[in-house]
């Protein structure tokens, strides 16, 4: 009974950090290429991401819809938003190949293709949210956040978007 249980959690703490790693392995790919022409990388931890938050909220211009924008990303605390579109062609096929390679082992959320673009939403569905959100264009963006995003808040952004 030990050796199973045991085993067991082995398992789950390996498929655990393995998803934990992607995100990460993402951001250190993106570093890799950082000195490519035409490739540039923001990158915002908690306290960037809780600065930049305040400033928002402070600006005297915010209104209903903005806040309601604002709430659905209190709970994000780290960003990273990655354009490679104008970089040279041998070094973005190389690049998206990694990218795909290391998106290949985490669940798809969505997929969405228009005018032969692909873009794609990884993450993990907790419940109401969705937990570190990757969103992957095939025309040369990446986006990788850490922390949750809550699904309902998610869609009548989407509504609103329209």
């Amino acid at each position: 009974m030990k050796k199973a249980l045991l085993t067991l959690f082995l398992v789950l703490a390996t498929l655990a950090s393995a998803w934990a790693g992607k995100p990460s392995q993402l951001i250190r790919l993106a570093r890799q290429y950082k000195g490519v022409d035409g490739f540039e990388m923001i990158s915002l931890g908690p306290m960037g991401t809780a600065l930049l938050k305040g400033a928002v909220s402070l600006s005297g211009e915010v209104d209903k819809e903005d806040r309601k924008t604002l709430k659905a990303f209190t709970d994000l605390r780290r960003f990273t938003l990655v354009d490679f579109e104008d970089i040279p062609a041998d070094k973005k096929a190389s690049f998206t190949a990694k990218v795909e390679r290391i998106l290949s082992g985490m669940e798809l959320i969505l997929e969405a293709k228009d005018d032969g673009e692909t873009t794609r939403i990884y993450g993990i569905e907790k419940g109401n949210r969705l937990k570190d959100c990757i969103l992957y264009c095939s025309d040369g963006t990446l986006l990788i956040t850490s922390g949750s995003i809550g699904l309902d808040q998610l869609g009548e952004l989407m509504e609103t978007a329209k």
